[in-house]
């Protein structure tokens, strides 16, 4: 009988500290349209990204790079998690396609227990331009709410560019911790009047604070113990 008291009191502890916390599948690498869709949301690390939106457009019409056309590779490095977003944004005046243009939006909640979100950043890769060709990504985030409203929020704005006014590859900005970040980024491939550009990388990654010791569960598991043995001698009074 005091036996099975005791597994009973260690289960229930388990249900408290883990009751609740359901944690979505892990992020895949694949297309930015699966992705997309109502109530889809993927995982890394402690993290959880969703509400994932995409649009795209082009001068002329009809050369945009559809959502089927970017690859998303997510970045599992701990306590710097994101995602990275390859395709092959192009423009020049010799194609006669003078510019792209890609929305991307969604958002990144950390999961109960999670480490909050203390440093954004923005950079690109495989990037340059020829002539007045130009690149351009500009990133909107929303720091503790949701865009594109951010009631409640806090607005940060990041930019990156390529082009012959100079350079600047990757930029990030530093905040308190919070638990949701809403982030649209717009890029932005431009040929101008008489050049090029191309752009092939574009990675978002969200920095954390200091990680919790793991013996903090391993405390709290004591503390059940302990609670239960207190109980047993107790009942043998």
């Amino acid at each position: 009988m005091q036996s099975k008291l005791v597994q009973l009191l260690v289960v229930l502890a388990c249900v408290v500290l883990l009751g609740g916390v359901v944690f979505a599948d892990s992020c895949p690498a694949t297309t930015l349209d699966n992705y997309l869709g109502a109530g889809y949301s993927c995982g890394i690390n402690d993290k959880t990204f969703s509400s994932f939106q995409y649009s795209y457009s082009s001068n002329p019409p009809g050369f945009g790079i559809p959502a089927g056309g970017i690859a998303v590779t997510p970045i599992t490095t701990p306590g710097n998690p994101g995602l990275q977003f390859s395709a092959g944004w192009f423009a020049s005046t010799s194609s006669g396609v003078l510019e792209e243009d890609s929305l991307i939006q969604y958002q990144v909640n950390v999961n109960p227990g999670g480490n909050l979100i203390t440093d954004l950043s923005l950079s690109i890769g495989g990037v340059g331009f020829t002539g007045t060709g130009a690149v351009f990504v500009d990133e909107t985030a929303c720091l503790g709410a949701i865009l594109p409203s951010c009631t409640g929020g806090q607005i940060v704005t990041l930019s990156v560019y390529d082009s012959s006014a100079g350079s600047k590859l990757f930029d990030e900005v530093s905040f308190a911790g919070v638990s949701e970040v809403s982030v649209a980024k717009d890029i932005t491939i431009q040929a101008g009047t008489n050049g090029d550009a191309r752009l092939s990388l574009v990675t978002n990654q969200f920095s954390e604070g200091q990680v919790p010791e793991p013996s903090s569960i391993a405390l709290f598991g004591t503390g059940v113990l302990g609670l239960a043995g207190l109980l047993r001698r107790k009942m043998n009074r």
